[in-house]
């Protein structure tokens, strides 16, 4: 039953929600697909998927029933055909995967198996290697994690203290090679990755690499078991367990290993991009100043743009919860004049505070899904071209741009989302303080995305860093009149606005350009409204701060009373907003495009514009 305010809202909307529905979705079709599988998980004769006792269980009772929808999940992904994965084995890029987890709408301990552990493997493993392990784990035998983090160290990758050494002739491998993998000291214990504590039997662990000439290769990736796959038993030398309850995200076992000698074979490296053979001799494949030399990083790269694709969807249930809510939730009378009542009490929806409080984040939870859309197909393409045709399919300068954009992104969207999510937690008032309304249970749960995968604080510096090489490039193409070429080499890269951008700052700056080329043209409110003005607006932001950053560390390093590091210290304050601005100029651009794409192809195939659901 639907409250009678909530119909008196929908009826008046000035949009048809059906075609919204289906854009948001994908198609009509995949609509369709969508509400089957929930129906088929909302009625399922296991009921094992019903949350409504979630509140009232122990941590471990969640784990356990967690564990139970995740075996479930996988039969009844059997039963829909979508683990037939074909070519390609990544569940995610599955469609209907992300429609069955939705469905579930809980936290499944498996996760990490399907978002980082198999990318790792595609990604980082050659031929042989995939061969080997993919179906194993698209068989849900090998149950992977991605231990990368450790007591010490997190997002700082290069100085992770595990070790992997070289051995050329071991009891458990005569001949091969292996490896030993060593937690030297506490501060290296894995500590952190999820589905680790009680679930994984096999991690993919992030290990300084130590060659058969004692020479440290520096950080590369290894497949080492954690616990027997006929008996979940710990394998020898291997300590594991679950780091114990957290602020929210409790169905999921984050847990910490320690490795005490464990030895490996030699080909559980990650060998697509480099190599040892038998006798401990290392080879890379890869151009060491050229872009495939960060591939190591493409795991992170990954999750974050995940990270910023989930944004959209969290804020956007909470901003339906709230709003829902502020449609039906009545507080205060009406006045007239003469301050006689003149009726029933007024919705709190229509207070234009709680008006200014939700709306704008509706909105900025419709741009992060565009934008959440375009990174994942980007990075997508990004792999799909290393992996297909080598290190000369993307540029240096692509592999920094998309750096950037996930760091920026990830940064500013899950900071939003946060705040948003529990900004309308309050904006439900005391309803919204019960675990029955969603959203307390949403926010403790969301809340590790400002920090996982690099904090939001933390993660600006490396947006900086790729966006400061941007001005020098452009005052080397300015001085050698050459600013097209550099165009060329941004073109299609979210950074790509910041040639023309900060080249005519720089015009203006040095009086030798037009003024009216940096001057908004904008005079009125109408104009200031017009889209292109907006953007620009953005832009030259961004472009402006970028370029007062750059000069700030030019001129304390010119003085030579700071080194290098004092001075990008003291300027994080500043490269935080550059990294705000960054994103917000990449979100309204990416809004605008995927709108107008949208409008030219229902324009293109003569689609019906008649509401579905009123034609009923």
């Amino acid at each position: 039953m639907i409250h009678e305010d909530l119909l008196k809202e929908r009826s008046r909307a000035t949009f048809c929600s059906e075609r919204l529905t289906n854009f948001l979705d994908g198609g009509e079709e995949r609509t369709g697909r969508r509400r089957q599988i929930e129906a088929i998980v909302r009625n399922d004769p296991t009921g094992i998927f019903d949350n409504s006792n979630n509140a009232y269980l122990h941590r471990r009772e969640r784990h356990v029933r967690s564990l139970a929808k995740a075996v479930r999940m996988v039969e009844l992904g059997r039963m829909l055909g979508i683990f037939d994965t074909g070519n390609d084995c990544l569940f995610l890029h599955q469609k209907d995967f992300p429609l069955l987890l939705s469905a579930i709408a809980d936290d499944l301990p498996l996760a990490l198996h399907w978002i980082m552990f198999v990318p790792n493997i595609l990604s980082l493993c050659d031929d042989e290697q995939i061969q080997q392990w993919i179906a194993l784990c698209t068989d849900w035998k090998m149950i992977g994690c991605y231990a990368q983090t450790e007591l010490g160290h997190g997002s700082n990758v290069r100085a992770l203290e595990t070790t992997a050494t070289f051995q050329k002739d071991s009891v458990e491998h005569p001949g091969g090679g292996s490896w030993i993998i060593n937690t030297p000291t506490l501060t290296a214990t894995k500590f952190w990755p999820g589905t680790l504590g009680r679930t994984a039997n096999h991690a993919m662990v992030i290990a300084q690499l130590i060659d058969g000439e004692g020479k440290n290769r520096g950080i590369h990736n290894f497949l080492v078991p954690l616990r027997s796959m006929n008996d979940h038993k710990l394998l020898k030398g291997v300590t594991t367990g679950d780091i114990g309850p957290k602020l929210g995200y409790n169905n999921m076992d984050n847990g910490f290993a320690s490795f005490d000698n464990v030895v490996i074979p030699r080909r559980n490296m990650a060998m697509r991009f480099a190599t040892v053979d038998e006798n401990g001799k290392y080879t890379s494949k890869v151009d060491s100043s050229g872009p495939a030399s960060k591939i190591a990083y493409i795991s992170m790269m990954q999750v974050r743009s995940l990270i910023i694709n989930e944004a959209g969807k969290h804020l956007a249930m909470a901003c339906t919860i709230a709003i829902r809510y502020s449609a039906v939730r009545r507080q205060g009378f009406d006045q007239s004049r003469d301050g006689e009542r003149t009726g029933a009490e007024m919705q709190i929806l229509d207070y234009t505070q709680q008006q200014h409080r939700l709306l704008p984040l509706l909105a900025a939870s419709y741009c992060f899904f565009f934008t959440g859309k375009k990174i994942m197909k980007q990075l997508q393409v990004f792999e799909r071209n290393i992996l297909e045709e080598g290190s000369a399919a993307v540029t240096k300068e692509q592999v920094a741009d998309l750096h950037a954009s996930t760091s920026c992104l990830k940064s500013f969207c899950t900071t939003v989302a946060a705040d948003g999510i529990e900004d309308c937690r309050k904006s439900c008032g005391g309803h919204g303080y019960l675990q029955a309304s969603g959203l307390p249970e949403m926010i403790q749960s969301y809340l590790q995305n400002p920090t996982v995968e690099g904090d939001n604080h933390m993660l600006p510096q490396q947006t900086a860093r790729s966006l400061l090489k941007i001005v020098k490039a452009v005052k080397l193409a300015v001085s050698k009149n050459n600013l097209d070429v550099l165009a060329k080499t941004y073109k299609g890269c979210d950074s790509a606005y910041l040639v023309n951008q900060l080249h005519n700052i720089l015009l203006r700056d040095s009086n030798s350009g037009d003024p009216s080329r940096t001057k908004c043209s904008a005079s009125t409110k109408v104009e200031m409204m017009d889209f292109n003005n907006l953007l620009n607006a953005f832009q030259h932001r961004s472009a402006r701060l970028l370029l007062n950053l750059s000069e700030r560390i030019h001129e304390q390093m010119s003085s030579g009373s700071s080194t290098m590091q004092q001075c990008w210290n003291e300027a994080l304050v500043e490269m935080y907003h550059v990294s705000k601005a960054h994103s917000l100029a990449v979100l309204l651009k990416d809004a605008s495009v995927s709108l107008l794409a949208e409008e030219e192809e229902e324009a293109s195939s003569g689609a019906q514009t008649s509401c579905p659901c009123k034609d009923k």
